[in-house]
């Protein structure tokens, strides 16, 4: 069982992708409060990882948001 400290390490980690992602995504196409929320509400590092790189590449924000809705990663 993982202690505090590691949960908290983890919420940090987790915390700073969505944020990256965050200021990625509203330099390149601008987000609405609901697109910052559901980007919120990911926790999964990697699918934040790929959805970060994938900004580099990405004509619009819908084929961003494909992969964070996506099941696979």
């Amino acid at each position: 069982m993982p202690s505090l400290a590691e949960k908290l390490i983890k919420q940090g980690k987790q915390q700073g992708k969505q944020d990256v992602l965050i200021r990625l995504l509203r330099l390149k196409f601008g987000l609405s409060s609901s697109d910052e929320k559901m980007i919120r509400s990911v926790t999964d590092e990697s699918k934040l990882d790929a959805t970060a790189e994938a900004v580099l590449d990405a004509i619009s924000k819908d084929e961003v948001f494909k992969i964070l809705r996506s099941t696979d990663v």
